[in-house]
């Protein structure tokens, strides 16, 4: 859900992901309703993008290139380790770095939700909540 992710997008800043989320809480509590947040920051996020994940062929592929064929090689105490093919991850500080990251982002925030949470995401850091009656509150937690 697109719509729930405030970065790489403009007029989406860090200031509208929390006024999202804090309109959220506010709304619940003039419901009379508390809200059970939980935050992620995914660590090394673009770094976890599976290529073999998206099902992609043909022109699209072509499109997706800058995917493929991206090499690793570390350089420690004056030796090169060995040259391997990277399967996950996108180049970060790129023009098309995010779109494969946000759809990525998607599939968890999608999932979120289909768990009958609200989510709202910025990058790689994602906010999940639940907002239940007050005098529900010690079931949610459980």
């Amino acid at each position: 859900m697109l719509q729930l992710q405030s970065a790489y997008r403009r007029h989406h800043s860090t200031e509208m992901a929390l006024l999202k989320v804090l309109l959220d809480i506010y709304a619940a509590i003039n419901r009379q309703q508390v809200t059970l947040l939980g935050l992620l920051d995914l660590s090394a996020a673009f770094n976890c993008v599976d290529h073999a994940k998206y099902g992609i062929d043909g022109s699209a592929l072509n499109w997706m290139s800058f995917l493929l064929g991206c090499i690793q090689q570390v350089y420690h105490r004056g030796r090169l380790s060995a040259v391997l093919q990277l399967l996950f991850g996108v180049p970060q500080g790129s023009i098309l770095g995010p779109i494969p990251f946000l759809v990525y982002m998607s599939e968890l925030i999608d999932v979120v939700a289909n768990c009958g949470f609200s989510a709202h995401s910025y990058a790689d850091d994602a906010q999940f909540y639940v907002c239940i009656p007050a005098s529900d509150h010690t079931d949610a937690i459980v």
